[in-house]
């Protein structure tokens, strides 16, 4: 597979590829496309600090949550 250098990395195909969910052949294809693309090397250095941000968020919400008792969500703001 020669690797398309002529085409640049969607943003739905950057954010597949920053999850690790891009298919197998396709991500080889991406990352021979970012050896030679400063701007998409770019984007995916973003996308993928944002992908990380927000495990990084969703991980913290599921400890605070771990830490709610149950009947605390059905209480309404401000009483306690």
């Amino acid at each position: 597979m020669q690797p398309d250098t002529g085409r640049h990395i969607d943003d739905d195909e950057m954010e597949r590829y920053s999850m690790g969910d891009a298919p197998q052949d396709r991500a080889a294809l991406i990352e021979e496309h970012l050896l030679i693309c400063e701007g998409c090397r770019q984007r995916a250095a973003e996308s993928d600090a944002y992908v990380a941000a927000m495990r990084q968020a969703a991980a913290e919400l599921r400890r605070q949550q771990g830490k709610l008792k149950p009947d605390a969500a059905k209480e309404p703001r401000g009483k306690k």
